[in-house]
């Protein structure tokens, strides 16, 4: 539905967040020195963290407004889903495989934003010094 835009926008709000934050130009920074599965792998960090700003972005709205109802927070969980690299690659009629990932698995995405969702704190989202995505 139109929540799944919301989480969509919302996302890239993450991002602008994230380059606000000079996150982006030091991880970029490091994507430029691994190898390209390390470079992707940093790049899953920089989405899911991403995808957590914008699990924080709709506590606030919900705060704020009132208007975010439980199902539309399902549709944005949704939303995170159907764009995870093994969902991607499996509708494409591939086996995933996690090494080329760049954003994150369905799980990992839905999982984060309901992080920031529930947490409402920026220093939930810090995906680098997570143990597990």
């Amino acid at each position: 539905g139109d929540f799944a835009m919301a989480y969509v926008v919302a996302h890239e709000i993450g991002h602008h967040v994230q380059d606000e934050l000079g996150i982006l130009a030091q991880a970029n920074a490091a994507r430029a020195k691994v190898s390209q599965a390390d470079s992707n792998a940093i790049s899953v960090m920089i989405e899911l963290q991403a995808d957590c700003f914008s699990g924080i972005w709709a506590r606030h709205v919900q705060q704020q407004f009132g208007t975010i109802e439980a199902g539309d927070f399902e549709d944005a969980v949704n939303a995170a889903r159907q764009i995870g690299d093994d969902t991607l690659q499996r509708n494409a009629g591939r086996q995933p495989m996690p090494h080329t990932f760049t954003h994150g698995t369905a799980k990992q995405r839905s999982g984060w934003f309901l992080k920031g969702l529930n947490s409402g704190k920026l220093a939930s989202c810090n995906t680098f010094a997570a143990k597990d995505l």
